[in-house]
């Protein structure tokens, strides 16, 4: 019996890192906007002839889009929106002439995680800034719905198919091998999980499109934008598991056979497909490394199904059966569940956030202290469950086996709302641009840093002599320095990419009341000194 246990799961781990391993890879998770041509808050001479979105990770060729619109607040006709044949990093598209004045461009890509990330930058075509970019954007953001409120009906659609996936695994293992299997009671709980699997799977095909394009409910049946899911991760994976739900309903009508051996290989080969779907399409198949934390991720989730899944399976049952045995071989599965689930989630958590200081300030972190925290209550229950069952006390292991089981769909419940969560602080590319407009001996300098937290950044200096005309600055040099961490300064290197207009990366290490300062020579003889401060966040 004991080794039936351990062939089941050193069996279906192989199968998993086998299937993770081979399964095609991404890159890291949460599209950042690296650069844009045109850039940020650019001054150009001459109408682009498209625009060009390039993010430090793949993003997905569906549902994106890009929009463009004038000074009036008017959106402009432009080419739909592709993604880039020779760099799956970078999406455009196609502009037609555009006359001069102050543009916005707000964009819209799907991380291949399947997490939707939205931005927006200005840029200007003249001689000259009119100093009007920064007030026109907010004015388009905030005339803009682009929200979803599909939000808690995506997370309900994955949690229903998490929870139906991690109780049939779970109820698999503690009845393997035993007769309680046949029960009508164990069958209806298998069948109902299994429908719940393929609800919720099927739901999230429906709603994931229309969320992560922004819209509502009256586009869940858009077959365009179904077509578009269907082309993402997460749609073939989603799609996936609404098929093996009903190879789990086809293995309830075998498992009263006196041969057991079909039900059994087909369920542990239905598990370690129902697993890998889960794996291949959240955040470690897109944070870096996907192979070995996609298995780690993978591995997590087998041990939360056979813990977690174990104990809900058991609680079910337990009003009406005598459960000493299956309760006695799930106290050995928990034995080595309980440690590999907490391992492989400590592992996750270093590995997706960006420091220890998210466990506070990010929505991902407080759900996930919350989650370990409701973990360690469980481990706790579990503990004297075991204490319980070796006095052989029944009616107090039912007792805390349901005690368990109610702390453990929470714990399932939030898992789901993890998945949906990006690891990292949500920020708009509006909300994280610092802009500022200074003079000195009317040189009028407009300065921009997109976008303002730890990391790269992208920084724009813009300078209009008197009278507006391009006489060019003879020399220009711009430093940062953050005081309250002793940090002298760094030089940022720039490179001119216009009429008075020069750009250039830096990175910044920390958070804090960064000083921006900037020398600049208009010519030979003048030097004049802009000295600001920029405030950098997490």
């Amino acid at each position: 019996m004991r080794l039936s246990i351990k062939r089941f799961m050193a069996t279906l781990v192989l199968a998993m890192g086998i299937a993770v391993f081979f399964a095609p890879g991404v890159a890291s998770a949460h599209a950042v906007l690296d650069s844009s041509d045109p850039a940020s808050s650019a001054v150009l001479a001459t109408s682009p002839t498209q625009i060009t979105l390039s993010f430090n990770e793949e993003i997905e060729s569906k549902l994106g889009s890009i929009r463009l619109f004038d000074a009036n607040q008017r959106e402009v006709e432009i080419d739909k929106t592709q993604r880039s044949a020779a760099n799956q990093n970078t999406a455009f598209a196609s502009v037609p002439q555009l006359k001069n004045g102050v543009y916005i461009v707000v964009w819209r890509v799907v991380s291949a995680d399947g997490h939707p990330v939205s931005g927006a930058f200005p840029f200007e075509i003249g001689n000259a800034s009119s100093g009007n970019a920064q007030s026109l954007l907010t004015q388009v953001v905030k005339g803009l719905n682009s929200t979803s409120n599909l939000g808690n009906p995506l997370a309900f659609a994955r949690l229903l198919s998490f929870l139906g996936a991690i109780v049939l695994i779970g109820m698999v293992s503690v009845t393997w091998g035993s007769s309680l299997v046949r029960t009508q009671r164990t069958i209806r709980i298998l069948r109902i999980s299994a429908l719940a699997l393929g609800a919720g799977s099927l739901m999230v095909l429906l709603l994931h499109g229309p969320y992560a394009s922004g819209f509502s409910w009256g586009q869940i049946f858009n077959v365009n934008l179904i077509d578009d899911v269907l082309h993402t991760r997460l749609g073939v994976a989603a799609l996936i598991r609404t098929a093996v739900a009903f190879e789990w309903l086809l293995i309830t009508y075998f498992v009263s056979r006196e041969d057991a051996t079909l039900w059994k290989n087909t369920a542990v080969f239905t598990a370690f497909i129902t697993i890998a779907t889960f794996a291949i399409s959240g955040h470690p198949s897109a944070a870096g490394n996907e192979p070995l934390f996609v298995t780690i991720d993978a591995i997590h989730l087998l041990a939360i199904a056979l813990w977690v899944g174990g104990v809900i399976g058991l609680a079910l049952l337990s009003g009406t059966e005598d459960l000493v045995d299956e309760t006695s071989r799930f106290s050995r599965i928990a034995t080595y569940a309980m440690p590999v689930a907490i391992g492989s989630g400590v592992v996750q958590s270093l590995h997706l956030l960006p420091s220890l200081n998210s466990l506070t300030s990010t929505e991902y972190g407080r759900m996930l202290v919350l989650k370990t925290f409701l973990v360690v209550v469980t481990v706790g229950i579990g503990t004297l469950a075991r204490k319980k069952l070796k006095a052989n006390s029944s009616v107090s292991i039912r007792s805390h086996l349901r005690r368990e089981a109610v702390i453990a769909v929470i714990i399932v419940a939030i898992t789901s709302l993890l998945v949906g969560t990006s690891p990292t602080k949500a920020s708009d590319s509006a909300t994280k641009v610092f802009s500022v407009t200074m003079v000195q001996q009317d040189v009028v300098a407009d300065f921009t840093v997109s976008p303002t937290k730890v990391g790269p950044a992208e920084v724009h200096a813009i300078f209009t002599p008197p009278g507006g005309n391009l006489h060019p600055v003879v020399a220009m040099k711009l430093v940062l320095s953050l005081p309250s961490r002793k940090i002298p300064n760094i030089p940022v290197k720039l490179i001119q990419i216009g009429p008075n207009h020069w750009s250039g990366i830096v990175e910044l290490p920390f958070a804090g009341e960064w000083t921006m300062q900037a020398r600049v020579s208009p010519t030979k003889t003048e030097t004049l000194l802009y000295s600001t401060k920029v405030k950098v966040t997490r």
